[in-house]
């Protein structure tokens, strides 16, 4: 698929959902498995999320919710816990990207934007004692690589 015909299935997307997910499997043992989003920026004026290290029923389902949540009004806020997209009471914290990483990680998003600004964070999942890869005591799925864009 080239890069009109790829730019048109988002937009399609985009216009029929409010956003496309990319699910992005590594060829590599450089990258982990991930998920963004696109079109958020254009449907809620929030900026595109990823998720690292699910499958990808997982974390469409996941990036859905955040959707839903913003259609209703939720916003996103970097480095709040937020307990409004999992169940169980349950925190996700969002940590921005920093723009260095965009070609690497979200190359096709860079493509349909083109020239127009947009911001991307990451969605931090916790461990089953809901902390964080940054917080003493975790004993979750390794987040170096999500942990060295943001």
């Amino acid at each position: 698929m080239n890069n009109l015909e790829e730019n048109n299935k988002i937009a399609a997307n985009i216009h029929e959902y409010g956003w496309h997910c990319l699910h992005i499997f590594p060829t590599t043992d450089d990258h982990e498995q991930f998920s963004y989003t696109i079109g958020f920026t254009e449907s809620y004026g929030s900026p595109e999320i990823m998720v690292f290290g699910l499958n990808r029923e997982k974390s469409h389902a996941l990036l859905n919710e955040c959707a839903q949540l913003l259609r209703s009004g939720h916003k996103f806020c970097a480095g709040v816990k937020d307990n409004s997209v999992l169940s169980g009471s349950y925190d996700v914290v969002f940590k921005p990207v920093h723009v260095q990483y965009f070609n690497e990680y979200l190359g096709t998003a860079v493509r349909y934007f083109e020239e127009k600004p947009f911001e991307a964070m990451v969605m931090f999942l916790p461990d089953k004692n809901n902390l964080f890869p940054w917080e003493h005591a975790y004993i979750g799925q390794s987040a170096d690589e999500p942990l060295k864009i943001v």
